[in-house]
């Protein structure tokens, strides 16, 4: 979009459609253009660099695949029309059904090119998107929301959620170091961190029972002194001395309650045994859900997009463990992951459960990706109380209390 924001006569550049919406996998790229003046846009976009393949051409659309693969679909509107077309174009589909059908119930035609008298044809919205649906009766809603599961009815009660945002975020609480898988040393990661300008932050290296990280009590207890020392050394980021425990196939945890006391924080996840039957999965998450050093459930489904399954568990029963314990589910916002799911994070609500919406960075470059997970965290209608790491530290250290 900033290439095609510099051509001339061009007002506005934006994407569209499920990358908007936040999807975690989508099919292509829409973008949308307010201009006038729609050939240069569209020679525009043929000319980038990274265009291999122009598979249309017109004045109102143009699309191309890319040297990566992924096809780019551009549509030039007039400026007029703009907030109509980003309305239509964002989606979902089932979305945009409720709001025709909505505007029909009032008299009114809705399209990309605006929202217009039924029977003269006078233009009433379009050039924004808050015209739109407020000419509809409907504050804005924002992108993530519009899936067709209840957002229409919640706007027009006026209960629509303030999610949470990703400057919301006041830390992250599972992160990795070179101490075990991690790519970069405490130092390094801590500084990152600080620079994001969080106001604490979780180290959360592995525990024994993941053999091949080789994790020992006396390295676990160096890196804490060592954490220790940092605490507070980079622009008053505290630092919080974590573990990520493994969830073994009853629900064994990797050190007794006696050592797991001394840490800051425990993020207990499944890292084996994944094709254990449902009733077997459920207790083990249960179970580590009910020892009460365990604050965080990891990447709960173990799902890793495009390449594994998540494991067979009855997850409302999980959700009612996390409820009643008072456990965390991590939403974890590695693009591998988005785990949890934007569905079962809308289940989980219901039930009461607070979730952490984590990085599980393995080096600096990884502490970004929680943008993905607070993506995941709107499309579930989550605001910033249901997110323990949007909280002030004396709350926050309140709820990591066993």
């Amino acid at each position: 979009t900033d290439e095609l924001s510099s051509v001339p006569g061009v007002v506005r550049c934006a994407h569209a459609g499920s990358l908007r919406r936040m999807r975690e996998t989508i099919g292509d790229i829409d973008v949308l253009v307010a201009s006038e003046r729609p050939g240069p846009v569209m020679e525009a976009l043929v000319a980038l660099p990274y265009t291999a393949e122009v598979l249309a051409h017109g004045s109102k659309k143009t699309s191309i695949r890319t040297t990566k693969g992924l096809q780019v679909d551009l549509r030039v509107l007039p400026p007029a029309s703009w907030g109509a077309g980003m309305q239509y174009f964002t989606g979902s589909k089932a979305h945009n059904v409720r709001t025709r059908e909505l505007a029909v119930r009032l008299g009114l035609k809705l399209s990309e090119y605006g929202l217009f008298d039924a029977d003269s044809g006078e233009r009433r919205a379009g050039a924004t998107e808050e015209e739109v649906y407020a000419a509809l009766g409907l504050p804005w809603i924002a992108p993530p929301l519009r899936e067709d599961r209840g957002e229409i009815a919640a706007g027009l009660r006026d209960e629509l959620p303030e999610l949470v945002a990703e400057e919301d975020l006041r830390g992250d609480l599972h992160t990795h170091t070179d101490l075990t898988d991690g790519l970069a040393p405490l130092e390094e990661m801590v500084e990152a961190a600080a620079a994001r300008g969080y106001a604490y932050y979780a180290v959360t290296d592995h525990a024994p029972n993941l053999y091949m990280q080789r994790m020992t009590d006396e390295k676990i207890l160096a890196q804490r002194e060592r954490v220790r020392a940092l605490d507070r050394s980079h622009r008053g980021m505290r630092l919080l001395h974590g573990t990520e425990l493994n969830i073994g196939p009853e629900g064994e945890l990797d050190w007794p309650d006696g050592f797991l006391a001394g840490f800051d924080l425990c993020v207990a996840s499944v890292h084996s045994h994944f094709g254990l039957d449902r009733r077997a999965q459920t207790r083990r998450l249960v179970r580590a859900c009910e020892n009460p050093y365990v604050q965080v459930i990891g990447h709960p489904t173990t799902r890793r997009i495009g390449r594994r399954a998540g494991i067979d568990a009855d997850f409302d029963e999980v959700f009612r463990a996390c409820a009643r314990t008072g456990t965390a589910l991590e939403i974890n916002a590695h693009p591998e992951r988005l785990d949890l799911c934007d569905e079962d994070v809308l289940r989980a609500k219901r039930f009461g459960v607070r979730f952490a919406v984590d990085s599980d960075a393995h080096s600096p470059t990884h502490l970004p990706y929680v943008r993905y997970g607070v993506g995941v965290a709107q499309r579930g209608w989550l605001t910033r109380d249901d997110v323990v790491n949007t909280w002030p530290l004396t709350r926050l250290r309140r709820f990591l209390r066993p």
